[in-house]
């Protein structure tokens, strides 16, 4: 008796080749089988029809995307900030960066790679915009200098469009920055970081489909048919089998068949179920081995992490904690710096430096007790919280005064030191507007050197470096003196009203270049500054705003401003004391910033407290010149 049986089986899974292809100007994208060309399809279909392939891919962009773009704005100065929030909320005109992160880290963790369009100003001396890019739909060319974009690579001769390579040495049009994470003899394509779970991920995709036509059908997978007409020709039993495959098999079909053709019986088929009654348990044991390959394939130390809870085990808050910190180490941290160093390099080029990174998340906080959280909140916030109004002016000065006389005022302002002469009229200094104590120290060298000038000492420093350098940018100037636009722009203006400057537009290279000339009488200014001839520092008083009337003290004024103004102005603190400086006490930054915290307030902003609807009340610190006493 002679038996033919056919058993039909699943396709390997092959890690996809990047090869040539004769006629055709791009590398394809796999190069052989269903998804010729489309190997990032195929991982779209892979995340799109795996339970937990779907769900790992989803909550591990949402850990690397965190709580989205940050700020390093240490050192930087407010103008410098500015631009950098600027490139953070429009990075074009439809998105913000966080928008951008959304869409690049999921790519990131879909294909290991991620694609960025950067368009160009027209006079390409510029990035104007940067767009995210559909990275399955690119594919590159022999040496990586150019890629072609199609929507549908399925086509055997699929209209493309041609765009070249990011080159920030050769600035034009529109290019694309193609991102591939590193991998072993990939040139061209990146492979995903699941790679070693793909087959693992197939199969939790088919078992899912056999079920879901299981349920729909009547003929149960694992069928032995068996033909007892004679032994038919091989091309009869491959065109029988071919017809039963098409109607029966696969997991659409839910059903796995074996074809037996035999010479025994007469006339008949037998049809013999295979898998017997333990089905129920080998599927459960093929679901627990997928699940595990599928996790080691992703590196998930911890399925909880990802919103999986694993039948018979529990998770406690501290075991999550753990997981997640070994987690954020052991991979998010190395995918977030992946991506912050694409993204500085790109605001580098805009003349913003690397100060950009990504705010981690976490999956659990520290709970707070109530009276943890009430301790550091403000009496408005507090308030607030519970459901009622703010405090009026009157109650709001009540609460201050009530502040005030617990602060220990005479250990605070004992010091300030009565060791310098004032030999100036005090003037205000914007403190609030520097980002650092080292910018303040910076700011109080201007004043310094500049305070014997006509004009002020910001106008004055603007004024040299531009008879240094006419054409000296402004933001160059800006970031030189650590000073705002907006600043810089009020000194320009005070500069031009006292005719010190002139600005003026000329043709240089067939293009437009601003360029501020410096006027004589500008020049005499720089030229008529006295220089300092004895050791002079800059050291504050506490003063009157030019606003707050003549007296320096009135009934309402709080016990902390009246005793600042008595020691500052030597005065008896009466109605009848003027805003007049010269007293016997001084401070400098760090005391009065020192005062600050241990008041537990902005001292330097908000003085005493409101005056009015004003934050601040009646007085400020103003800069005064003084030198030591002899």
């Amino acid at each position: 008796m002679e038996n033919n049986i056919s058993i039909l089986n699943f396709a390997a899974q092959k890690v996809p080749d990047f090869k040539e292809q004769r006629g055709k100007d791009w590398i394809l994208y796999g190069s052989e089988g269903e998804w010729k060309n489309r190997y990032p399809e195929y991982l779209l279909d892979l995340y799109r029809r795996s339970a937990k392939n779907h769900a790992i891919i989803n909550s591990k962009k949402d850990y690397v995307v965190g709580q989205g773009w940050a700020v390093k704005d240490e050192n930087l100065s407010t103008f410098r900030l500015a631009e950098l929030e600027q490139f953070v909320k429009h990075p074009n005109q439809y998105e913000s960066l966080n928008d951008i992160l959304e869409k690049v880290a999921m790519d990131y963790e879909l294909y290991n790679g991620f694609a960025l369009e950067i368009v160009y100003n027209q006079l390409n001396d510029k990035i104007a915009a940067i767009y995210h890019a559909d990275f399955a739909r690119y594919r590159s060319n022999e040496d990586g200098s150019c890629y072609y974009y199609s929507e549908d690579w399925s086509k055997h001769n699929p209209v493309v469009e041609k765009i070249d390579a990011f080159n920030w040495k050769e600035p034009q049009g529109k290019q694309l920055l193609y991102v591939k994470a590193y991998h072993p003899d990939c040139k061209y394509y990146p492979l995903p970081t699941y790679l070693g779970a793909v087959s693992y991920i197939e199969i939790d995709k088919e078992v899912a489909s056999f079920h879901l036509n299981s349920t729909k059908s009547g003929f149960v997978g694992g069928t032995l048919i068996s033909f007892f007409s004679g032994t038919p020709t091989i091309e009869e039993q491959e065109e029988i089998e071919r017809q039963i495959n098409s109607k029966f098999t696969g997991t659409e079909n839910a059903n796995k068949i074996v074809l037996n053709f035999a010479d025994s019986k007469e006339r008949g088929a037998e049809i013999q179920q295979l898998n017997g009654n333990d089905f129920d348990k080998r599927f459960d044991i093929l679901n627990r081995t997928v699940q595990k390959e599928i996790y080691a394939g992703h590196q998930v130390v911890d399925p909880a992490l990802f919103g999986i809870k694993e039948e018979g085990l529990f998770t406690s808050r501290t075991q999550l904690i753990d997981s997640f910190e070994l987690f954020q180490n052991t991979y998010v941290n190395n995918r977030q710096q992946f991506i912050e160093r694409v993204f500085n390099e790109l605001a580098a080029l805009q003349g913003l430096d690397g100060c950009l990174y990504i705010k981690d998340t976490e999956p659990i906080s520290v709970q707070f007790s109530e009276a943890t959280v009430v301790s550091v909140m403000t009496n408005d916030e507090i308030r607030e919280k519970i459901g009622l109004e703010p405090l009026d002016e009157e109650e709001t000065k009540e609460v201050e005064a009530q502040f005030s006389r617990e602060l220990h005022l005479e250990t605070l302002i004992d010091a300030g030191s009565d060791r310098y002469e004032v030999q100036s009229e005090g003037r205000s200094f914007d403190f609030a507007s520097c980002n650092s104590m080292e910018e303040a120290r910076t700011r109080e060298a201007q004043f310094l050197k500049y305070w014997f000038s006509e004009l002020g000492p910001v106008e004055s420093a603007v004024l040299e470096m531009l008879k240094d350098d006419p054409a000296t940018p402004y933001l160059t100037i800006g970031r030189a003196l650590n000073i705002s636009n907006e600043r810089l722009m009020q000194a320009l203006q005070e500069l031009s009203r006292a005719e010190a400057i002139v600005i003026k537009i000329d043709e240089v290279i067939d293009s437009s270049q601003r360029v501020t000339e410096v006027t004589k009488k500008g020049e005499k200014i720089l030229d008529d500054i006295e220089p300092m001839k004895e050791r002079f520092e800059i050291r504050y008083v506490y003063g009157l705003r030019s606003n707050a009337g003549s007296s320096l003290v009135i009934d309402t004024t709080r016990d902390f401003c009246s005793k600042l103004c008595k020691v500052t102005a030597g005065e008896s603190g009466g109605k009848k004391t003027t805003g007049q400086l010269g007293g016997t006490k001084t401070w400098d930054l760090e005391q009065i910033v020192n005062m600050g915290v241990k008041a537990d307030r902005n001292v330097w902003q908000r003085g005493g407290g409101y005056w009015g609807k004003n934050y601040h009340c009646r007085h400020e610190w103003k800069a005064v010149i003084v030198k030591e006493k002899r």
